[in-house]
């Protein structure tokens, strides 16, 4: 995959406003655990995220992709960074905060692996703690056939990608053409990825499965909603 590049990716999803999510992500956390200090950012990616966040937190992160963790511990050196699959990681610690964001938790693809996605990171809430998962799209809310175009730079190279959106089934299919010229002439590659369709229900389910009191805010950080649970208690 193509994909698999930590510079590829910052430079595709350069226009994101990690920033203001962060912004957004914080007040969240401020109403949801006062005092929190500790953040885990599970399918953290390159930490983009984390860049911002740790100015206010200690931040550690868990992700596949070991490019992606080494940019993350150059992005945040005081961050410990470990390869680990979402469905089942065990840190053997807990936090004020778990995060999971910019709807990496459709990559799981099915409900059994979502619901223990959910419960990996469930156990590592603290006791007042708070679990904030940003949601992939909804079944109802997938559109087939939407291309979409992407820019952006890695160094003096100019790279740019061009996506088609598919289903098969309750799984979102996009299909990705990327071009990358350099001064030796220009690259092409691309790449098929599947996410999961889960419903609000589903998604619910799933939380108070894993012993969690949740609410869904619409908006989010970015217009796809967001999951804001706490365990349960007794």
């Amino acid at each position: 995959m193509f994909l698999e590049s930590s510079e590829l990716y910052d430079a595709i999803y350069h226009f994101k406003n990690y920033a203001r999510e962060c912004e957004i992500l914080r007040a969240v956390i401020a109403v949801a655990a006062p005092g929190a200090r500790t953040i885990l950012d599970v399918a953290c990616g390159t930490g983009e995220h984390d860049k911002f966040l740790k100015e206010h937190y200690a931040v550690d992160g868990v992700d596949l992709n070991e490019n992606y963790l080494g940019a993350a511990r150059v992005k945040n050196p005081a961050g410990r960074y470990t390869r680990g699959d979402m469905t089942d990681f065990d840190l053997a610690t807990t936090y004020d905060a778990v995060t999971c964001l910019f709807s990496a938790i459709g990559y799981v693809r099915t409900i059994d692996r979502m619901n223990r996605a959910i419960a990996s990171m469930a156990r590592h809430v603290k006791p007042g703690g708070v679990l904030i998962v940003e949601p992939w799209i909804t079944p109802d809310g997938w559109k087939s056939g939407n291309t979409f175009i992407h820019a952006g730079e890695i160094g003096a190279d100019k790279v740019c990608r061009m996506s088609l959106s598919g289903r098969e089934g309750n799984l979102s299919v996009v299909l990705m053409h990327y071009l990358r010229g350099t001064p030796d002439g220009i690259e092409h590659y691309s790449e098929r990825l599947e996410l999961g369709l889960f419903t609000r229900d589903e998604m619910t389910r799933a939380f108070e499965s894993a012993k969690m009191q949740v609410r869904y805010d619409t908006e989010g950080l970015m217009g796809r909603g967001l999951y804001i649970a706490h365990p349960r208690q007794g």
